[in-house]
């Protein structure tokens, strides 16, 4: 079986019969890299390991522009492993957020939480370089403590 994401709907092509089925994209959302899950209080979003700049710059993009995505604020997760992006990434991020960033929305939060030394130094260097974007930004080790400050 195979997915792909055409005009913001995921299509799974079940060759060689060819059946083709929609799917609505808040579902969906969750089947491409990384998870996404839409709490009640907040967006939470899992990259997985050895993710790179792309991924991350896929899910911004999913976030800001999936149908039925509610403005919440959000809380991202990287687990321990190796992520494949460096400092100059974390730039082109700040730019794509920049320039795609929805008007008036209730986003106001966005949490990272990390596990190990070079996630918390990459962490930290993008919330310094983030420092104008319409948002705040904090950096977190402990899963509860963010979660609280998101929702407070």
């Amino acid at each position: 079986m195979w997915r792909r994401l055409t005009n913001r709907r995921i299509q799974v092509l079940d060759l060689p019969s060819l059946t083709i089925m929609k799917v609505n994209p808040i579902n969906a959302i969750q089947i491409m890299s990384p998870e996404i899950t839409i709490n009640k209080d907040y967006i939470l979003v899992e990259p997985k390991e050895g993710i790179n700049s792309r991924e991350i710059r896929r899910a911004v993009a999913r976030l800001f522009y999936a149908p039925g995505i509610p403005e919440k604020n959000g809380i991202w997760v990287f687990r321990e492993g190796q992520e494949k992006f460096s400092y100059n990434d974390l730039y082109r991020l700040r730019d794509i957020i920049k320039e795609n960033y929805p008007k008036d929305v209730n986003i106001n939060k966005t949490a990272i939480v990390v596990e190990s030394g070079f996630q918390s130094s990459m962490a930290k260097s993008f919330r310094q370089i983030a420092e104008d974007l319409p948002f705040e930004i904090r950096v977190f080790s402990d899963f509860q403590a963010a979660e609280d400050w998101v929702k407070e």
